[in-house]
C-alpha cells in the first residue's frame, strides 16, 4: 500500500511549488509512512509515499525504465507479477523484486491493454517523461481509491483526498448535491461531496497528452459477464470444485508480504474460510477477533476460537465493550472519523472497525497487511438469509428483497428532482440483464465502493495497515456472475455454495451458522440508544466551537432544538440523534475541506485507550460474563406495550419474551399464509 498525488499543467512551468508538494505528501503520512519521494518537471510535480511490504529495501517509487524515459507508480498489489514476468518477460532482469515493476514493462510492451492483464488492488501513475504523457488507471472494482480534479488551470490527482485539497487550485466548496442523495449507494459516480472533484471510475485508465484531452475509458464492467449469453457450461458439482480452487489461489496471491499479515477474524463462515486457506501457506498468521456481548451471543467467538485451535493459529481475542466506547466518544472523535473517511457520512461499524485495526496494530505493531472477507456476500447470496432475515426460501427472497429494491432504483431514476439528474442517470443501465438476482448482483457492485471498500481502505490505510479482500479477486466475481440461473437456488440460497466450502475445508465448523453483522443492535446498546448518547457527548462541544464561534449554514437555534428532541424518550423522536449526527458530521467535513492540513495535524491521533487482548487465563471468565450480556445498560426506552400496531395480513416470526426488564426490539415479520 501506497499513496501519491501529483498535478499536470502544460502552461505554467512549475505550477505546483514544491512546498505545496511536500504538504500534499504529508497529507499521505499515514498511508506511506516508510519513504517519500518527489518528481518534478516543467509539466508535472508527483510526490509518492510507501508502505514497505514486498522488497522491503529495493522496491522505492517511482521505478524508473533502464532507458530513463518512463516510470510507474503503484497504490495496491500486483499479485499475479511473477506469472506475467514469466510469460512475457522471461528473458529481462528486472532491476526490483517489486510486484510493480511488471506494470512498467508490460505497459511499455502492451499499452493500455496491460491494464486488463493485471490481478490485483491497484491505482497507477505511468509518466512518459519525453512525451510528458500521463496515464492513470484503477482496479476494476475499485478497492484502491483515486481522486482527480481537472480544470483550466491543470489536472490534479490523489489517492487521498486530503491530499489533493491542500493545492490552493483546487476547489474547497462543499458539493451540496451529493450530500443530499446520500442514500443512493447503486449510483456508478460514487460521490466525494466537493465540487470539482471526482473519483476516478473503476476499472478505467485514462492518457493525457499536451493538449490535455481527457477520454476515461474503460478496461473491465461487470456487466459483461452478467448477461445470459455468458453463462457457464458447468454442473453444480463442477461449479463448487472451480469456485473452491479460485479462492485458494486468491488467497494464496494475498499473502503475497515480506511483512507479518493477519485476518479480522469474525468467527463467520467468510472470514473462517480465509483463516483456513491461510495457514495452509503462512503458519504464522495472526487472527484478530472482536469480544464483545453480541459475537458471543451469537456463537461467532466461540466459532473463532474453534477455528484457531483446531488449526493451531495465532489468536488475538480483542475486548470491546461497546457501552464504554460510546460513553467516551466525543467531539474530537467524531472530527478524526470525518478525517479518517474524507466523507460527511458518520457509521458505528465505520468507528469499531478502525478502533479494531488500531488494537491489532498495537498488538502486532510489525502489523502492515490485513485480510478482510469482503465480498464474500454480495456474489454468493449472503444477503439471502441473515440473522434477522425474514424470507424462509430463495423465491421469498427474490420477491421480497431483490425485486423491490430493483423496483426502487427504477422509481428512483424517474421521480427525482430535476438538479439530482445527473446523479440517477449513473445508476447502472441493466436492461441487458433479464435475470433479477444478477441485477441485484450488478447494483451490489457499485454498492461495494460506496460503502464496504470505502470503509475497509480508509480504516485500514489510516493506521498503517494494507486492507486485502481475497474474495473480490476479480476471476472470482466473473466466475459467480456467470453461474447459471437454474443454479441460483441451490448455490446461493443461504450461502450453501460458502458453507460447502466451509465443509470441505473444517468438518468441525457448526453447520448452518447464521450471518451476523459487524455491529448487531440489542436491547442494551440499539442503534437510536447509542445516536442519542453520541448526540449527549458531543453535540454542546459542537455548538460552542461550530455554530457560536464560527458562521454557519444551519440555525444554532433549530439544531438546538433538534439536540433536545433527539434526546426525548417518546415515538416522535426517533431517528431525530441520527439526523442530527448527520448535520454535525456535514458542518465538520465543510470545516475539514476548507483548512484540510490544520484540521488533520489536530486529528491524527486517538483518544480512546487502547481495547486489551483477552488472555488465557481471562477468557473462561470474561466469555460467561459477556454472554450473560452484563455490561452496563442503555436506558431503555421500549417495551413490548410500546408497539402499536404490525402490519395487516403479517404475524409475528419470533415471539419476543421479556427477561430482567429487557425487550428485543427488532420484530421479524412475515405474511400470513
Amino acid at each position: 500500500m501506497c499513496g501519491f498525488s501529483g498535478c499536470l499543467n502544460f502552461n505554467q512551468p512549475n505550477y505546483c511549488s514544491l512546498d505545496v508538494l511536500k504538504s500534499m505528501g504529508s497529507m499521505l503520512e499515514n498511508r506511506g509512512p516508510d519513504d517519500e519521494n518527489i518528481y518534478q518537471d516543467s509539466s508535472l510535480s508527483f510526490v509518492f509515499r510507501r508502505l514497505s511490504i514486498v522488497d522491503l529495501s529495493g522496491g522505492a517509487q517511482p521505478i524508473w525504465d533502464s532507458e530513463g524515459r518512463y516510470w510507474v507508480a503503484v497504490n495496491g498489489e500486483i499479485y499475479n507479477h511473477k506469472e506475467l514476468k514469466e510469460q512475457y518477460f522471461p528473458t529481462i532482469n528486472f532491476a526490483t523484486q517489486s510486484d510493480s515493476e511488471i506494470v512498467l514493462h508490460l505497459y511499455k510492451k502492451l499499452g493500455p491493454e496491460a491494464f486488463s492483464k493485471l490481478n490485483g488492488m491497484f491505482a497507477v501513475c505511468i509518466y512518459d517523461s519525453h512525451s510528458q504523457t500521463l496515464t492513470l488507471a484503477r482496479d476494476r472494482l475499485g478497492i484502491k481509491p483515486l481522486y482527480y480534479s481537472s480544470h483550466d488551470k491543470g489536472f490534479h490527482f490523489s489517492s487521498e483526498l486530503k491530499a489533493l485539497l491542500i493545492h490552493p487550485d483546487v476547489s474547497k466548496t462543499i458539493n451540496w448535491q451529493d450530500s443530499q442523495v446520500i442514500g443512493l449507494q447503486d449510483n456508478e459516480i460514487i460521490p466525494t461531496y466537493v465540487e470539482g472533484v471526482r473519483h476516478f471510475p473503476a476499472g478505467h485508465y485514462v492518457e493525457i497528452a499536451q493538449d490535455m484531452k481527457i477520454e476515461i475509458t474503460p478496461f473491465w464492467n461487470i456487466k459483461a459477464y452478467l448477461t445470459e449469453d455468458k453463462e457457464q457450461q458447468l454442473n453444480e458439482n463442477e461449479i463448487e470444485q472451480q469456485y473452491l480452487a479460485l479462492l485458494k489461489q486468491s488467497v494464496n496471491y494475498r499473502l503475497m508480504s515480506d511483512v507479518p499479515v493477519g485476518i479480522f477474524l469474525s468467527g463467520g463462515l467468510d472470514s473462517s474460510i480465509l483463516a483456513a486457506l491461510a495457514v495452509e501457506q503462512n503458519p504464522d498468521i495472526h487472527c484478530f477477533t472482536v469480544v464483545e456481548s453480541n459475537t458471543c451471543r451469537s456463537g461467532d467467538v466461540d466459532n473463532a476460537k474453534l477455528v484457531c485451535d483446531k488449526l493451531n493459529i495465532n489468536f488475538h481475542p480483542i475486548l470491546f465493550d461497546r457501552t464504554e466506547m460510546i460513553e467516551r466518544f466525543n467531539l474530537y472523535e467524531l472530527e478524526r472519523m470525518i478525517h479518517v473517511m474524507e466523507s460527511p457520512r458518520f457509521d458505528l461499524e465505520w468507528y469499531y472497525k478502525s478502533e479494531l485495526h488500531r488494537a491489532a496494530k498495537n498488538i502486532v505493531p510489525e502489523l502492515k497487511v490485513i485480510l478482510l472477507g469482503q465480498g464474500a456476500d454480495e456474489f454468493a447470496g449472503g444477503y439471502s438469509r441473515t440473522l434477522t432475515s425474514p424470507w424462509q426460501n430463495w423465491e421469498e427472497y427474490i420477491s421480497g428483497e431483490v425485486a423491490p429494491s430493483l423496483k426502487e432504483r427504477q422509481i428512483h431514476q424517474h421521480h427525482v428532482p430535476e438538479r439530482f439528474q445527473d446523479l440517477i442517470d449513473a445508476i447502472p443501465d441493466d436492461l441487458s440483464i433479464t435475470n433479477a438476482y444478477k441485477k441485484k448482483m450488478h447494483a451490489l457492485c457499485y454498492q461495494l465502493q460506496h460503502f464496504n471498500l470505502w470503509h475497509e481502505d480508509r480504516t485500514s490505510s489510516f493506521h498503517g495497515i494494507e486492507s486485502r479482500v481475497p474474495y473480490l479477486d476479480h476471476r472470482l466475481v466473473e466466475f459467480l456472475s456467470t453461474v447459471p440461473s437454474e443454479f441460483h437456488e441451490s448455490l446461493f440460497w443461504n450461502k450453501t455454495l460458502i458453507r460447502k466450502t466451509v465443509k470441505e475445508l473444517m468438518n468441525f465448523y457448526p453447520d448452518d451458522h447464521a450471518k451476523v453483522p459487524f455491529f448487531l443492535s440489542d436491547d442494551n446498546t440499539s442503534i437510536d440508544q447509542v445516536a442519542k448518547l453520541i448526540c449527549k457527548n458531543v453535540y454542546d462541544e459542537f455548538e460552542e466551537k461550530y455554530l457560536v464561534s464560527n458562521k454557519s449554514y444551519f440555525s444554532q437555534s433549530s439544531l438546538r432544538n433538534l439536540f433536545e428532541q433527539s434526546q426525548q424518550n417518546n415515538p416522535e423522536s426517533s431517528g431525530c440523534a441520527w439526523q442530527l449526527i448527520e448535520i454535525m458530521s456535514l458542518v465538520i467535513f465543510e470545516d475539514f475541506i476548507k483548512r484540510t492540513e490544520s484540521f488533520v495535524k489536530t486529528t491524527r491521533s486517538a483518544q480512546q485507550p487502547i481495547y486489551p487482548e483477552i488472555s488465557v487465563d481471562q477468557w473462561s471468565s470474561t466469555i460467561d460474563q459477556l454472554k450473560k450480556g452484563n455490561e452496563t445498560d442503555f436506558q431503555n426506552q421500549w417495551s413490548m406495550d410500546s408497539i402499536v400496531a404490525i402490519p395487516e395480513h403479517c404475524e409475528i416470526v419470533n415471539p419476543l419474551s421479556e427477561e430482567d426488564g429487557n425487550t428485543v426490539l427488532i420484530l421479524l415479520l412475515r405474511k400470513k399464509n
